[in-house]
């Protein structure tokens, strides 16, 4: 039988638990990246950032032209049909988009309250667009080519 902890589950973290088997700290992390995650699958269902549209119009375009491919994912993952073009990568397209919501969650409420932009937004942004750029020249998503069937 497996003996029953008293510290983080984390690692490296000798804290004391908290809740779910995490201290306090790493706790608060873990529902920051829940509520991350979770206003990005907002914006990729609804097209909306805290409800309502992007007020920038460079975040709304992105995030519109980012919603055609989460339902091209989104219909290749759920009904088990292999997209021509996302091919065997559609749940990691899935991921893809997530990524990048949630950078233009957080780019559109900073812009907001008037504050400057992280810079993450853009290095993801170039690394989602680059590997759908990948997929639709017929490559992987790495960019190397497909193996013949």
């Amino acid at each position: 039988m497996r003996k029953r902890t008293t510290v983080c589950s984390h690692s490296d973290c000798e804290e004391p638990l908290q809740f779910a088997g995490l201290c306090s700290e790493h706790y608060e992390e873990h529902q920051e990246k829940r509520r991350r995650r979770d206003a990005a699958l907002q914006a990729l269902h609804q097209g909306q950032i805290d409800g309502r549209l992007p007020d920038d119009q460079e975040l709304r375009e992105e995030l519109q032209k980012l919603r055609c491919w989460w339902d091209r994912a989104c219909l290749s993952v759920n009904h088990h049909v292999q997209d021509n073009i996302l091919q065997d990568e559609a749940p990691y397209a899935l991921e893809w988009c997530i990524s990048l919501a949630q950078e233009i969650v957080v780019s559109e409420r900073a812009s907001r309250a008037g504050q400057p932009d992280s810079g993450a937004f853009t290095s993801t942004r170039e690394w989602v667009w680059k590997r759908f750029s990948n997929l639709q020249a017929g490559y992987m998503s790495n960019g190397v080519k497909r193996p013949a069937k």
